[in-house]
């Protein structure tokens, strides 16, 4: 699969206001609604490395995150 997805874990669902727990969605779509709900409902919330953080999503597609990773992304998909 060439485009990353990510679904929300159950556990977390109480952070993350209107998404769905187990349901797939594009990286890239979710991104902008997790960023915004975030600056705006957590005034203190610190910017980590990723906006999806790998405790509370699941990820499928996409490249590979493993140790070889950079964390540069070079295409939209991969966020």
């Amino acid at each position: 699969m060439a485009v990353r997805e990510a679904r929300l874990r159950p556990e977390w669902v109480s952070l993350y206001p209107g998404l769905e727990s187990g349901v797939w969605i594009v990286a890239s779509q979710l991104v902008p609604l997790v960023l915004r709900h975030r600056l705006e409902d957590q005034a203190g919330w610190e910017f980590t490395r990723r906006i999806l953080v790998e405790e509370h999503f699941e990820f499928r597609g996409g490249r590979p995150r493993d140790e070889s990773w950079t964390g540069i992304l070079s295409r939209v998909e991969d966020a």
